[in-house]
């Protein structure tokens, strides 16, 4: 039986990732630390940002095993700073790759979840980003588009059209 939640929360992380995955296809990687505004964020940092919110999103609330390193909650957590060498972050191919596995990883988990689970409030330190795991995935889509239009923003700066609309 299916879980309407459940399936509205799936296709909402896909819509944002589509998006993020459109938009980072406008920025070569010798652009991927340009940023068209002083100290924002580049494509490296946004990235590994997503890919690290995944993670521990999935292994925090999921019990899990993280996956990124844990290098990299200085480079891409929360308050980190980007930086604007690329020599200071993983190499582009092995960072898109984490990207991809972590949001496999994480739609996996929430595809496991029980039905019941799925209206479950979050625990406290995570109700300030949704009520519940199945409202969590909505919170997660949001934050990825947030940051899939800063790049769009990079690639509208590096002079690429609009991808949509």
């Amino acid at each position: 039986m299916s879980n309407i939640l459940r399936e509205n929360g799936l296709a909402v992380l896909a819509f944002a990732r589509r998006g993020t995955l459109a938009f980072l296809e406008d920025i070569p990687d010798d652009k991927l630390c340009y940023s068209p505004i002083p100290g924002g964020n580049h494509a490296m940092w946004l990235i590994g940002h997503i890919t690290l919110t995944d993670d521990e999103l999935r292994s925090e609330l999921g019990g899990g095993q993280a996956k990124c390193p844990t290098a990299w909650k200085k480079l891409f957590g929360s308050g980190s700073k980007p930086q604007p060498n690329l020599r200071d972050y993983p190499s582009p191919p092995e960072l898109k790759a984490c990207l991809h596995g972590a949001r496999e990883d994480l739609v996996g988990w929430f595809k496991s979840l029980p039905d019941a689970k799925l209206a479950e409030a979050l625990p406290k330190d995570f109700l300030q980003f949704a009520p519940n795991f199945a409202g969590l995935m909505a919170s997660i889509a949001y934050h990825e588009g947030l940051h899939a239009g800063q790049l769009r923003v990079i690639g509208q700066a590096l002079g690429k059209p609009p991808k949509f609309g």
